[in-house]
């Protein structure tokens, strides 16, 4: 969600005494039940204005908490050495946070590779505000054994890295007695629930964003587990996440863990307030709010909602009346929806929120076998900002869905008055994907504001379009 960028004046201005006087303040906490793959120590104090906060030891993650008014305005600057910062960014909320209702306001784990300081500033007098620092020292994942038939269901499940396979340190689960946290919960799947993390694109380790997600969870928020019921990273992999048995079985689920038990009933997670219970959590690493989903990650995710539709006969592009097996709650949506179809928030983003409708298309051809060749197209950003007499550049991925071969051409719609397009190169020939460079040049008397372009690919009678931004400002 948040990482380093580059520096501000005013960061730059601070007098380095300054900086260490502030830290010097406050004193370190070392965490009590750090996870054997992440060491963790936070700081805590109250803050009007600005305040800088030092952490013992480098971080590779991050995240600020406060007791006070859940509508403050509180920003970070990162630094690594106390010295350099990056420019302030405003944390944004984590959703599964609010859920605790505890008057603590959680703000989204960022990912801070050897930061040892950080500047907070909020514009409300908070009276105890946590600076979290994770170190992740775990290992890579390692992935289970490719997919294999089974009768059980009409689609495969696809390959789920465990809990084991990412490090997850299970003790986390337990309190000081060794009492389970959380136990397990298991009822019938009725809807899949799809989020993004709201963490940093372009995660260079994702198995330890997904640890430090895990212990910010289990221990700080106090779930006593991750919340959602599985995660996709950008380069397609499935992660196993809450916790549902002690073992699974290799020989009857070769693809990995399934998050059911026994009966095929599905765990509950924490995920979706007034949603957990009979509803599966999918959660895609990043920040999905400018950009989609990657290719990968997408397919991913669309072979992940087949198999788990056809484990609980949930139709994909069904619309059906839930019940909550707990509260008795009911509400009727989207059988694979968006979080925000439940709560209010922006998750999954607006940009692939967007994108839904065509996913549970994809996701009802796997299922019926019947899926012709074609393609899909996804930009990288979403949402672009320009000068006056300036240019802005997207990068459009065309992906090839059931062997789909052929030359794309691309065409623009919707362009601001006095702007140019172009396409680097005009076509593309997919085997699996392939990219093109659209540039948009305004000119001087190109009008400021916000204007939508439609970006349209086409083969042979196949055409699709997806929908990027552009905002015209000033010199």
């Amino acid at each position: 969600m948040i990482t380093l960028h580059h520096l501000s004046a005013s960061c730059r201005t601070l007098a380095v005494a300054a900086v260490l006087a502030a830290i010097l303040a406050l004193p370190a906490t070392a965490v009590a039940r750090p996870g054997r793959a992440t060491a963790v120590e936070q700081r805590s104090g109250a803050i009007a204005g600005e305040r800088t906060l030092a952490l013992p030891r480098r971080t590779t993650h991050v995240a600020v908490y406060w007791r006070g008014s859940q509508r403050a305005r509180v920003q970070v600057a990162l630094s690594r050495d106390g010295r350099t910062f990056g420019r302030l960014q405003r944390v944004t909320i984590d959703d599964r946070g609010a859920l605790r209702h505890d008057g603590v306001t959680y703000g989204n784990l960022m990912v801070a590779r050897g930061v040892t300081v950080v500047r907070v500033r909020s514009d409300r007098r908070l009276s105890r505000l946590t600076v979290l620092g994770l170190a992740d020292r775990g290992a890579p994942a390692h992935r289970t054994s490719p997919a294999k038939a089974s009768a059980a269901t009409a689609a495969l499940q696809p390959s789920v890295i465990s809990r084991a396979g990412w490090s997850a340190d299970e003790s986390l689960r337990f309190d000081a007695t060794g009492k389970e946290s959380w136990p397990p919960a298991f009822y019938p799947v009725q809807k899949l629930i799809v989020h993004h993390t709201d963490t940093q694109n372009s995660d260079p380790n994702p198995p330890a964003t997904i640890r430090s997600i895990y212990y910010y969870h289990a221990v700080t928020q106090g779930w006593g587990d991750i919340g959602y019921n599985f995660l996709i990273d950008e380069s397609g992999r499935v992660y196993e996440g809450r916790h549902s048995q002690n073992s699974w079985d290799p020989a009857a689920y070769p693809s990995g863990p399934t998050g059911a038990d026994a009966n095929g009933n599905g765990v509950t997670a924490a995920h979706a307030q007034g949603f957990n219970s009979g509803t599966v959590g999918i959660a895609l690493l990043g920040t999905l709010t400018n950009q989609d989903a990657t290719p990968a990650a997408r397919d991913a995710l669309e072979r992940l909602l087949a198999w788990e539709a056809s484990a609980h006969g949930v139709d994909p592009q069904g619309s059906a009346l839930f019940t909550n097996p707990v509260s008795g709650t009911q509400a009727t949506f989207p059988n694979i929806a968006g979080h925000r179809d439940v709560n209010a928030t922006e998750c999954p983003g607006v940009a692939f929120y967007a994108t839904l409708p065509a996913i549970r298309a994809d996701v009802a051809a796997r299922l019926s076998g019947t899926a012709a060749p074609d393609f899909s197209l996804s930009s990288s950003p979403a949402s672009a900002t320009a000068k006056r007499g300036g240019a802005a550049s997207y990068t459009i991925t065309a992906t090839s869905r059931n062997a789909f071969s052929g030359t794309l051409s691309f065409t623009t719609a919707g362009l601001p008055a006095s702007s140019t397009a172009a396409f680097v190169p005009a076509t593309v020939t997919l085997g699996s994907s392939a990219t093109t460079r659209l540039a948009v040049t305004t000119t001087n008397s190109t009008p400021t504001g916000t204007s939508t372009i439609s970006v349209t690919g086409s083969s042979g009678g196949i055409s699709h379009s997806i929908a990027v931004t552009l905002t015209v400002k000033r010199k």
